[in-house]
């Protein structure tokens, strides 16, 4: 008996299989924007948040007690990284694998981040105390401020990234702009209130962290199972938080060791300059960290895939970043001599800051897309070992320039370590392209269990 051949697939059966892809890419492309803008608004109100927050303090303080005030931060910033090590950023990558791991990476992160928090600002005031420079602040203020800053909003940020792994762009914005809410009314209120006291200040702080810090843990928690502390998976991610530690070290040292050696060689006035205008250059990133943020767990899974389309898919957030980052650079530069309007007759010096800074953005957007493809491919080590690289060569650098030419040496020292980190990384890019087996996510779980 003769078979009816089987229906031929026509060209209108193509067309629609075509028209469904072509739909899902697009759904796709449109919850990644989506994603994207939700947390480019969270971002933008942190970033007003956190502007006002630093323009109330410079208006409280003044240069010289806003120096010792920045010197003080940059120290808590130097040893953050080591409150959690990088447990944080290994709950992003597992929970992004994995969304039933959020309750065992809730606890892991959170109790990591406090049970090394506290003990490091305990060791920072005690530093403080023995130091006795005119430079810094008092050691019961930086015991104040280091458990706040250490324990606290660490732990809030910990539980943002838990968020953010789980795609809830809303709660990773609800969380970040809190934080900076927090803070900017807290000292809004006291200087209306007319008390520049920072004693006060840091207080008030520690006390109005400390529910925000349990509300988010348990909201989180409610939404997961079998949220505990498991010692096995902190042992065997070990390696792989260190790693993370590492990069997140070096990339402080090059961010606030200036402020430091500043201190160190210079007056507390010169270090307050610097910093405002430094830190005006940090908050222009904000917009482009959102984007980063909003898309690396995306990353992570086009990785887990296949490298090219990670690579596709990166070059063109990196397309994105960049255009706007030099928007960025040319509006700080243009508008640099309003500074002192905003920050006070006090902060002249700041104005070059800015015009010498400009360029920051730019060279931040180039790494910091360049790092984050080599970690969703599972380069996080050499990520690591090119910022080490670069730590070193900034020591070295700022130990030469900084005595000798003040804040001119301090931001030249920054802008030419950021640029080297760039170079490193864009080698570390190129070499993978030409690796016949590129590593995937996956192997980042065999890092954590070597």
């Amino acid at each position: 008996m003769n078979r009816r051949p089987g229906p031929k697939r026509g060209k209108l059966s193509n067309l629609v299989a075509t028209g469904r892809s072509a739909i899902s890419k697009g759904s796709g492309a449109r919850e990644h924007l989506t994603d994207s803008v939700i947390l480019a608004i969270g971002y933008v109100a942190q970033l007003i948040l956190q502007m006002g927050y630093f323009l109330i303090l410079t208006r409280m303080l003044g240069a010289e007690r806003f120096g010792q005030f920045a010197a003080a931060l940059a120290a808590i910033n130097l040893v953050s990284p080591f409150a959690g090590i990088g447990y944080s950023e290994v709950a992003l990558i597992r929970v992004s694998q994995d969304r039933e791991e959020t309750g065992l990476w809730l606890a892991n992160s959170v109790v990591a981040t406090l049970a090394l928090g506290i003990p490091l600002a305990i060791a920072l005031a005690l530093i403080c105390s023995q130091t006795g420079s005119g430079n810094l602040i008092e050691w019961h203020l930086m015991l104040g401020l280091a458990i706040c800053e250490l324990a606290l909003v660490r732990a809030c940020l910990a539980i943002a990234r838990i968020r953010q792994a789980r795609r809830e762009i809303k709660g990773t914005s609800a969380i970040n702009v809190s934080v900076s809410a927090t803070k900017a009314i807290v000292a809004m209120l006291l200087w209306m209130s007319g008390n520049d006291s920072l004693l006060m200040l840091v207080i008030i702080l520690d006390i109005c962290f400390t529910p925000v810090l349990l509300y988010f843990f348990v909201s989180l928690a409610r939404q997961s199972s079998a949220t505990q502390v498991s010692w096995t998976a902190l042992r065997s991610n070990f390696k792989l938080a260190l790693s993370f530690t590492t990069g997140v070290f070096s990339k402080a040292v090059y961010t606030d060791m200036d402020k430091l050696f500043l201190a160190r060689w210079t007056t507390s006035e010169i270090v307050g300059t610097y910093a405002a205008g430094y830190k005006i250059l940090s908050l222009a990133f904000l917009p482009i960290r959102a984007i980063l943020e909003a898309t690396f767990p995306k990353q992570v899974a086009y990785a887990a895939k296949s490298p090219s389309d990670c690579l596709k898919f990166s070059s063109r957030v990196l397309g994105v970043n960049l255009l706007i980052a030099c928007c960025l650079s040319a509006c700080i530069y243009l508008l640099a001599p309003w500074a002192t309007v905003l920050l006070g007759e006090d902060f002249n010096d700041s104005v070059d800051v800015l015009r010498v800074g400009c360029v920051l953005p730019i060279l931040q957007v180039l790494h910091y897309s360049m790092g984050n493809y080599l970690s969703a491919i599972g380069r996080q080590t050499f990520r690591a070992t090119a910022q080490v690289t670069v730590v070193i060569a900034y020591v070295a650098v700022a130990w030469f320039l900084i005595p000798r030419y003040s804040w001119h040496g301090a931001i030249w020292t920054s802008l030419s370590c950021e640029f080297l980190l760039v170079l490193l990384l864009s080698t570390g890019c190129f070499a993978s392209f030409f690796r016949d087996d590129p590593p995937t996510p996956q192997t980042l779980s065999e890092q954590g269990e070597a």
